[in-house]
């Protein structure tokens, strides 16, 4: 048997670093004041559906070749992942805001330290006791969707796996999911709301808060990736085969490339609540389910460019991006009135500066303390665009892929 370890890892794919740039580049544009042109809340979707697409991958690798996952050794490289940046920021970022005269409550400080910011934001709410700066703990809710997934998934993924139940199992959840939004979306202006959906509070969407950011009703935002990640199509079955330089024949687009395309461009279009907030999340992932595979052949000219050093470079600082952006609006905040040319003048240099002080003083060295327990997610860019990946071998050989790199897998 072989662990996670020493398990071949899924075959690097430098376009999904660059796909991150346009995630953490769409989150924020809007967060700069183009919310109204840029779909901010899209990106963050797209993170999540790439996260569950690279952790699955790097699972079902696993499984494939050993048949068992190293639980032990994936939930401490998840550790080693996020934790110290997240504690950096946590500490800086609110003590900052506390030495300004701000409150951060001990329940606060708890749920950021334990990823419950997202409950906690919509039961109590981070809502600035500081006029005119935002709260810094308000990124966090979308670091907790993620690790409430990935606590219960690589067990839940191993047990439907020898049933040979996780294609249909990841696909009822996706359809259990959209289900229960539906049916929250009358349960939040029922008499029950403030038991279901929160306390009322001043944030006139507090309602549909309830659908944008909990853990159960944004799973399926995650499982879609997931999904894709054990799907034939996938595992880089239409790319290009090894070696195959990427413009030694001409890439084609599918079908499935075109109506994925069609499925997100009219997702931002979905009229009224419904539309929005609980149909847009599964159009946009059976969308991306349909579209991303185009990024598994190297021949794409889409996969060629999002594969550039630079689109790959911020795609691996994503992490830290996220994180740090936001407190560098708060800081913004404190010195200027936001959305105005002095405000951005602070805002946007303070997020490019404190995101990679985070990334080469944090997440660089905790990557190669990473890789001494098992971790293949490389150090160095990508010298040129990646050929795609081999298939993964069927279920049960010895013949799985064999690679050197691995993906990073948060945003």
């Amino acid at each position: 048997m072989h662990s996670a370890q020493t398990a071949p890892a899924a075959t690097y794919l430098a376009a999904l670093d660059g796909l991150r740039a346009v995630s953490i580049g769409l989150v924020i544009a809007s967060h700069l004041g183009l919310g109204r042109v840029l779909p901010g809340a899209f990106g963050v979707t797209l993170f999540f559906f790439i996260s569950g697409y690279l952790i699955t991958r790097q699972l079902a690798a696993s499984l494939e070749r050993g048949r068992r996952i190293d639980f032990g050794g994936f939930y401490l490289r998840r550790a080693l992942r996020l934790v110290p940046a997240a504690t950096a920021y946590i500490l800086l970022a609110g003590g900052l805001y506390v030495a300004a005269g701000g409150h951060i409550s001990a329940g606060g400080w708890a749920a950021a330290w334990l990823y419950g910011a997202n409950y906690y934001d919509l039961w109590t709410g981070y809502r600035s006791s500081l006029a005119g700066v935002r709260h810094p703990f308000n990124i966090l809710w979308s670091l907790a969707i993620e690790e409430h997934f990935y606590l219960i998934w690589p067990l839940a993924l191993a047990a439907l796996w020898r049933r040979g139940w996780a294609v249909p199992g990841l696909a009822a959840l996706c359809l259990a999911v959209l289900l229960w939004r539906a049916s929250l979306l009358g349960l939040c202006f029922h008499p029950l709301a403030p038991w279901v959906c929160g306390p009322e509070n001043p944030n006139p969407l507090w309602r549909y808060n309830r659908l944008y950011l909990a853990t159960d009703t944004r799973l399926d935002s995650i499982a879609w990736g997931a999904l894709l990640a054990l799907l034939p199509v996938g595992r880089g079955g239409a790319g290009a085969a090894p070696g195959t330089a990427p413009s030694a024949a001409r890439w084609h687009p599918s079908a499935g490339w075109y109506v994925g395309l069609v499925l997100l461009a009219a997702s931002f279009g979905l009229p009224g609540a419904w539309g929005r907030f609980v149909l847009r999340p599964s159009v946009q992932g059976f969308g991306m389910l349909l579209a991303l595979p185009a990024l598994l052949d190297a021949r794409s000219p889409l996969a060629r460019a999002l594969s550039q050093r630079g689109a790959v470079l911020i795609g691996r600082l994503s992490y830290s991006l996220y994180l740090w952006h936001w407190g560098a609006l708060a800081l913004a905040d404190a010195a200027a009135p936001a959305g105005g040319a002095a405000w951005l003048a602070v805002a946007a240099p303070l997020a490019a500066a404190l995101a990679a002080c985070s990334y080469w003083g944090i997440e660089r060295p905790m990557l190669r303390l990473r890789r001494r327990f098992g971790s293949h997610a490389p150090l160095a860019l990508p010298a040129a665009p990646q050929t795609a990946p081999a298939p993964l071998a069927p279920r049960g050989t010895a013949g799985a892929v064999c690679a050197d790199t691995q993906q990073e897998s948060a945003p």
